[in-house]
């Protein structure tokens, strides 16, 4: 007996076989995306920034028209401006009025 393989007396040896099959499969090198993967990320993205753009005109415009219908009002402004152009005038005497 040599090998450490019981035989059978009889002389007929029956023997299995396992094979082992790996498949890999094909894939790209970079492990990037796609070209068209990348065009949809961008026109996603570029589409996404053209409908932003369109909404804060929307927004920007309606905030304008209701300033124009209501107007805007600054007192201290006006008083300020129309008070510099005034000549300068001494305050009365207040000692003899009392």
């Amino acid at each position: 007996m040599s090998g450490g393989v019981p035989r059978p007396a009889g002389g007929t040896v029956a023997t299995e076989a396992t094979t082992l099959v790996v498949t890999t499969l094909a894939t790209p090198a970079s492990g990037g995306l796609s070209g068209g993967a990348i065009a949809g990320i961008v026109i996603g993205c570029v589409g996404f920034v053209i409908i932003l753009a369109v909404v804060a005109f929307f927004i920007v415009r309606r905030i304008r028209e209701s300033r124009k219908n209501h107007g805007e009002y600054r007192p201290q402004w006006e008083e300020f401006h129309h008070a510099k152009d005034l000549p300068y005038l001494q305050p009365p005497n207040i000692e003899g009025l009392i």
